[in-house]
């Protein structure tokens, strides 16, 4: 028997750098093809009348469920985008009416402290009035000898504060 000889039994052929080079070979002309097809005006004009066709079609498609949607007495696109639209003004609206609330309720909380803490001051200043004029009126009566002098003169009775919350 004869053995033939042939390329593929030469030792000395990288199949690794062979398939490397006849993938770029291939990517090149296909480069090459896609970028001609792609400058095609023919192929662009095509391209541009099939996206326009379909943007029609859908233009119409989409009309006929709005039609369809009426004549079912039920929302349709147009409806839902404008109830979106109040919706959210609304939303919008409501937000800044409490955040506007939130304002006023802070400063009603501090202009009730200061009301509160003026009433406090305002009785504490007359306690320490009666106290002072109690005092007055014990010097006053020993002076007149209404109370002997040795004898201290008899604390003024308080009244406790009231317990009732400020208005």
């Amino acid at each position: 028997m004869t053995r033939s000889t042939s390329p593929f039994d030469q030792a000395d052929i990288d199949l690794g750098t062979l398939s490397q080079d006849l993938y770029q070979q291939w990517e090149s002309a296909m480069t090459t093809w896609w970028d001609q097809v792609l400058d095609s005006p023919e192929v662009l004009k095509a391209s541009g009348q099939g996206l326009s066709t379909l943007a029609q079609q859908r233009r119409r498609y989409e009309e006929q469920v709005d039609s369809n949607l009426q004549r079912l007495h039920l929302p349709t696109r147009t409806d839902l985008i404008q109830v979106t639209r109040i919706a959210t003004l609304l939303e919008e609206r409501l937000l800044k009416m409490e955040d506007r609330l939130l304002e006023v309720q802070d400063q009603l909380v501090a202009a009730e402290r200061e009301t509160v803490q003026a009433r406090i001051d305002a009785a504490e200043a007359r306690i320490e009035q009666r106290e002072h004029l109690a005092e007055l009126q014990a010097r006053l009566d020993r002076l007149e000898g209404n109370e002997p002098e040795g004898e201290p003169a008899p604390k003024p009775t308080r009244k406790p504060p009231s317990r009732r919350a400020p208005r």
